[in-house]
């Protein structure tokens, strides 16, 4: 019976309903990058910190600077290795517009912080695994994005404009798992967050209202609460698909009866299959 456990992940992620388009979604980046813009290097990325990792517009042998574009591509896992964070109350030594096409992994003790962080890519495949903490101004999940266990992700906002200040702005249009801490940061007028996709919760919910009037959470798809599985003899266990079944099979969504159907009939085949052997 292990073999089926696959395809009924499998199942469960082809059911998942695709979202909407929102404002301040941006698509990936096209026309002349500037100096200092930087895409992964396409033969499976690296550590952050690594050179070879990058290739970046107008120089060598670097890696991206602060405030710039910057593309995970398609095929390449980038692995943060050190924090990419304000220091000394520089508050340009953080990411700007960070594009994931391909996986990016940010790891424990690490905190990244970044102006606008999306998932993309013609698969669905793009990832971000949350292990460290991470602070985004503008948030668009359009594939994956797994906030692991003891982990933190903060939508909160990171820097100012000339009219005013510029309010944070998140949006799930794609499997979202937290088991760590999810935190809606300073706020600004209506809500902020929209949520349009599975949004599985077995982790810490701070500052996020999903009804009333000062609701900052706006639930097109309502949150699924699930056990949390972090902690098993002591270690914590990353999120990976068997996570996301068991989860998925407690929510009460109308999507996941033809998954419980499928599931139903793979057994089934299964039992005739082994009285045929025997």
């Amino acid at each position: 019976m292990n073999k089926l456990l696959p395809l009924l992940v499998f199942s469960v992620l082809l059911l998942v309903p695709a979202g909407a388009q929102n404002a301040f979604a941006q698509s990936l980046p096209s026309g002349s990058p500037i100096d200092g813009d930087c895409t992964s290097n396409g033969t499976g990325g690296g550590p952050w910190s690594n050179p070879n990792t990058w290739d970046c517009v107008g120089v060598t042998n670097d890696v991206p600077a602060s405030r710039k574009q910057v593309v995970i591509l398609f095929g390449d896992t980038v692995t943060v290795d050190r924090d990419l964070n304000r220091t000394s109350g520089d508050s340009t030594t953080f990411i700007g517009n960070v594009f994931v096409e391909g996986t990016l992994v940010v790891p424990s003790p690490f905190t990244f912080k970044a102006d606008f962080l999306q998932t993309f890519s013609g698969d669905d495949s793009a990832t971000v695994e949350n292990f460290g903490n991470m602070i985004i101004a503008r948030f668009f999940n359009s594939n994956i994005f797994n906030n692991n266990c003891g982990s933190t992700l903060t939508i909160q906002q990171l820097v100012t404009n000339a009219g005013g200040p510029l309010g944070p702005q998140g949006q799930n249009d794609g499997p979202f798992t937290n088991f760590g801490t999810f935190e809606l940061g300073i706020l600004f007028g209506p809500p902020n967050f929209n949520n349009l996709a599975p949004f599985l919760n077995g982790g810490t919910l701070i500052n996020v209202i999903e009804s009333g009037q000062d609701k900052n959470f706006e639930a097109t798809v309502p949150i699924t609460t699930i056990p949390s599985i972090c902690i098993v003899g002591g270690e914590f266990l990353p999120i990976d698909s068997t996570a996301l079944l068991l989860a998925g099979l407690q929510s009460s969504a109308i999507w996941m009866l033809p998954v419980l159907a499928g599931a139903a009939g793979v057994g089934a085949f299964y039992i005739k299959t082994r009285m045929n052997k025997e």
